[in-house]
């Protein structure tokens, strides 16, 4: 489930200064200081398995484990990967428990540690390594606690698309927040609001051996801020709910609940997850009562003008809206019915008649088949466009038989640029058994020669090389249609 804003645009006259200061440390601190962790670990797994510690550090680690309180339940998870063979994720656990290691040393006597090598050396040296990374050094340890670890935390990142994607959502909710409540008053809830989420992770994960990274419980502050200066304001929300997807105009606080939810659903349900649920918790929640408290003691504080300031938008971007107005009450027909409108007044688009396709077929209706066909032979299709086009080829099976060879052809033909040719391979072969060798189609054959070569598969090349070239001749030749 996905529901972010699309009220608020950005004010040039109110920039987001710490707005724009906080993406470019999290990105700085990403690319520069965390730049060799995942090397540094790889390596101490790498090294770890090379010197075969693991077998004699197993037992060790279940009553290490034991000793420390550790339930049942989780005990059994690594026992299950132990006999799985997951032996590398399980050395990442050993090696990432950096308290495992002062077990170790403390239990020296009980501990039957492996005679070749100087053990205790290269294993310090290990352990030096992973305790040396930004990750372990800086993220927040639940069996190694530091309070600064609570700040650090959240500008590390686990991995790029874990950056991009928190970075999203700050940048999404973060301006019209700042706008609204001033600079200084951001940062200091932004921060917070990572610290409240990093303590409710620490109770609920006590004995959890990973480091928690990322801005996401603080990110969770900004949202339940957002939703707290807009409050009762009817506000346009985007929604995407399995195939439900638009746009809605709904009281702010509405979703406060619906997000809470979620996330405490998602924490009950989703057992194999590395999403801290419990931090994106902690921190709505206090966003949400640093934003009410500071509304009830200084009202002033928000930015009326500009929470109150409506947004000048094109006609047919409002045309847009209202189909998806429209959508967010399941007004289907009436929806359909402005599709048509906005198409014969602004042209084709994609998107929606995607949509309208979805509905029609959902309705069990046969014109889906004809908005089918016409997505199908859209004339200029961006790259994402494209894929849902292949998709949708590949589960219409009708297509096939009502677009015309013309059409498939020139849908061969787009989907050459796609990272894989498999469908216009489909396509080619089935207008070569239909009998096509024009010129046009010789055209197709040199392309996807061309294609193949630049992913040097050298037999396909070179196979619709001769392709292009008998089909060519023949076309001159007038031997075929």
């Amino acid at each position: 489930m996905v529901i972010i804003p699309t009220e608020k645009k950005f004010d040039w006259r109110r920039p987001p200064f710490v707005l724009f200061f906080l993406v470019i440390l999290n990105v700085l601190v990403f690319f520069f200081a965390q730049d060799k962790d995942e090397e540094m670990i790889n390596d101490a797994i790498s090294r770890y398995s090379e010197l075969q510690y693991f077998d004699a550090e197993w037992n060790m680690y279940l009553n290490y484990l034991k000793e420390d309180g550790v339930a049942d339940k989780q005990i059994a998870e690594y026992q299950n990967l132990h006999q799985s063979g997951k032996t590398l994720e399980l050395s990442y656990y050993l090696l990432s428990d950096l308290n495992f290691f002062e077990y170790l040393r403390y239990n020296q006597v009980r501990f039957d540690e492996p005679g070749s090598g100087d053990y205790w050396v290269n294993r310090s040296e290990l352990y030096d390594l992973i305790s040396s990374t930004t990750i372990f050094g800086h993220g927040l340890k639940p069996k190694a606690f530091s309070p600064l670890d609570l700040v650090t935390y959240q500008f590390l990142h686990g991995d790029f698309f874990h950056l991009i994607g928190n970075i999203f959502f700050l940048v999404i909710f973060g301006f019209a927040v700042e706008a609204a409540i001033g600079h200084l008053r951001f940062l200091l809830f932004y921060l917070l609001g990572g610290i409240a989420g990093g303590v409710l992770f620490l109770f609920v994960n006590s004995q959890s051996p990973s480091a928690l990274v990322g801005a996401s419980g603080s990110i969770s502050a900004v949202m339940a801020m957002y939703l707290g200066v807009f409050r009762f304001r009817k506000i346009e929300f985007f929604y995407w709910f399995f195939i439900f997807v638009g746009f809605m105009r709904a009281p702010a606080l509405w979703v406060l609940g619906l997000y809470i939810a979620n996330e405490l659903y998602q924490f009950a349900t989703v057992t194999d997850s590395n999403v801290a649920f419990m931090a994106h918790t902690g921190g709505f929640i206090a966003g949400a009562l640093l934003i009410f408290t500071t509304i009830l003691v200084s009202p002033k504080v928000l930015d009326e003008e500009y929470l109150e300031k409506e947004e000048d938008l094109a006609e047919d971007v409002k045309a847009r809206d209202k189909i998806y107005h429209l959508l967010g009450k399941f007004s289907f027909k009436t929806a359909i019915s402005a599709i048509d409108e906005f198409e014969e007044k602004y042209g084709s688009d994609f998107e929606l008649r995607r949509v309208k396709y979805e509905i029609l077929k959902a309705q069990h209706n046969d014109n889906y088949r004809l908005v089918a066909l016409q997505l199908l032979t859209y004339e200029k299709p961006t790259a994402e466009e494209l894929d849902k086009i292949e998709e949708l080829w590949h589960s219409s099976s009708f297509a096939q038989e009502e677009l015309k060879n013309d059409e498939l052809l020139q849908l061969a033909w787009k989907m050459v640029t796609l990272s894989s040719l498999k469908t216009s391979e489909e396509i080619f072969t089935m207008l070569y058994s239909r009998g096509m060798k024009t010129e046009e189609f010789s055209h197709l054959a040199r392309k996807l020669s061309v294609a193949f070569g630049e992913r040097e598969h050298d037999a396909k090349c070179k196979r619709y090389a001769t392709a292009a070239d008998e089909i060519y001749e023949r076309s001159r030749r007038g031997l075929f249609n």
